[in-house]
């Protein structure tokens, strides 16, 4: 392991650093030093300026005061995560459950700023050329960024303001996935963007958009 493998998050010391000796009835002995790494303070009070990690551990190793949380904040927490959980279920439901997708019937996966969408091109789908049309690819394209924005966005329905796709060759007949992924704001509009591959794990095509929430509150349905 070297030195920078040792060294403590938010400072120029390593855990060797923070090694000390100290001498005992039974000889010299090495003891880990505990102080604050950031101000080389060697007393046990924290300042409270480092970020504590997710366990609430400060750079020293200790649990940081300011990194600890009440009965309510973590109820809080639990409860918006319960609510972000429900949100996302709702939107697969929706979307499994539109009209417009039954005769695709695909498979979904979202998760806050990510979508995964799954489709399984049957011969009912495929054009005169016995290959997977263009409308399909960038639909699914289309409708894995526009549920990584809705992922983020739960009081309106998000609508596609425009939408930019490419294919980079022939789509085979098969298993085409489309992933999606919220990239940023610009003004009002969401930017998202999404790749297709094929059931062997070729990228074939790529798309990005812009995305604004609709006056339409989301309802209730798929819940």
């Amino acid at each position: 392991m070297t030195a920078r493998d040792n060294a403590i998050p938010g400072s120029n010391m390593t855990i060797e650093d923070k090694k000390r000796t100290i001498r005992t009835s039974k000889g010299i002995r090495e003891y880990t030093y505990l102080g604050c790494p950031l101000t080389r303070n060697r007393s046990a009070w924290c300042f409270r300026i480092c970020i504590p990690d997710v366990e609430g551990h400060g750079n020293c190793g200790r649990v940081a005061p300011h990194g600890l949380k009440g009965r309510t904040q973590l109820a809080i927490e639990s409860q918006n995560r319960k609510q972000r959980q429900m949100h996302l279920e709702k939107l697969e439901r929706m979307y499994l459950a539109a009209p417009y997708n039954e005769n695709l019937d695909p498979g979904i996966s979202v998760s806050e700023g990510e979508t995964d969408i799954v489709v399984s091109i049957g011969r009912g789908l495929l054009d005169a050329a016995g290959r997977v049309p263009d409308s399909i690819c960038i639909k699914t394209m289309n409708d894995a960024a526009l549920c990584a924005v809705s992922s983020l966005v739960s009081s309106n329905i998000v609508l596609t303001a425009s939408f930019n796709a490419s294919l980079t060759g022939a789509v085979p007949s098969g298993e085409l996935l489309a992933r999606g992924r919220f990239v940023g704001m610009s003004g009002s509009h969401y930017l998202a963007e999404s790749i297709l591959a094929d059931s062997e794990g070729r990228e074939i095509g790529r798309g990005d958009g812009r995305f604004v929430q609709s006056d339409v509150p989301s309802s209730a349905e798929g819940e």
